[in-house]
């Protein structure tokens, strides 16, 4: 009975140790978060410009039909493809890594709170505890479909540009509209990635404020 009780106090021991490092982790890990997003959004905004820009001169020499300005501006928007097509299977994998995390979360808030209901803690942080679990269980849906937008959005990008590269070189008026609509649609998925990054922008925040009242629910007295 006595060694029951000491491996209860020592394991009781390592989770008091072990709940504050984790949520050191999590603020760090929001806190950098919100510095990458501060980072996408701007990246973002400068996107949305350059297209922007990119059609402004499309529109410009195809109405006076500047064969050899139409031509440049063709090859910009190859340019600019091609680094995105880079940025969007980047942000997949990141997006996927998110959604890695909050299952880790969620896998960490089961056992907390499994340990709360065994060793009898006062409702109040078994309650607590149940809503940090509520809590990640959204996030990790959230985060999912984070991920499956931004694979679709990749997955159109490549599309357009398969869609573009005949049309490469060619400066007759059906082409110019096939092209313009084309990279409408581009400068439409950069809209759509400025207002998606601020969205997790606030999600972030949201979650850096839980956060840290989850720890000062952690110091409260559990018994």
């Amino acid at each position: 009975m006595k060694r029951i009780v000491a491996v209860a106090v020592v394991t009781l021991s390592a989770v008091g140790v072990a709940q504050p490092v984790r949520n050191a982790v999590e603020r760090a890990k929001d806190k950098q978060d919100l510095r990458q997003d501060r980072r996408q959004v701007a990246d973002d905004r400068r996107d949305l410009a350059d297209v922007s820009a990119l059609i402004g001169q499309f529109d410009a020499a195809a109405a006076k039909n500047d064969v050899a300005g139409i031509k440049a501006v063709d090859a910009s928007f190859q340019s600019y493809l091609a680094k995105e097509a880079v940025e969007a299977s980047v942000e997949v994998k990141q997006a996927q890594q998110e959604v890695r995390e909050d299952k880790r979360e969620v896998r960490s808030d089961k056992r907390e709170l499994g340990r709360d209901l065994a060793v009898g803690r006062r409702p109040g942080v078994v309650g607590d505890d149940a809503r940090d679990l509520a809590r990640d269980k959204g996030n990790l849906a959230n985060d999912r479909g984070d991920a499956a937008r931004e694979r679709a959005a990749r997955n159109r990008l490549f599309l357009i540009r398969a869609e573009l590269a005949p049309l490469q070189g060619l400066t007759d008026a059906a082409s110019n509209a096939k092209k313009r609509a084309l990279y409408s649609e581009v400068a439409t998925l950069a809209k759509t990635d400025l207002v998606r990054t601020k969205v997790e922008q606030g999600e972030d925040r949201r979650e850096l404020r839980e956060d840290r009242k989850e720890t000062r629910e952690d110091r409260r007295p559990a018994h």
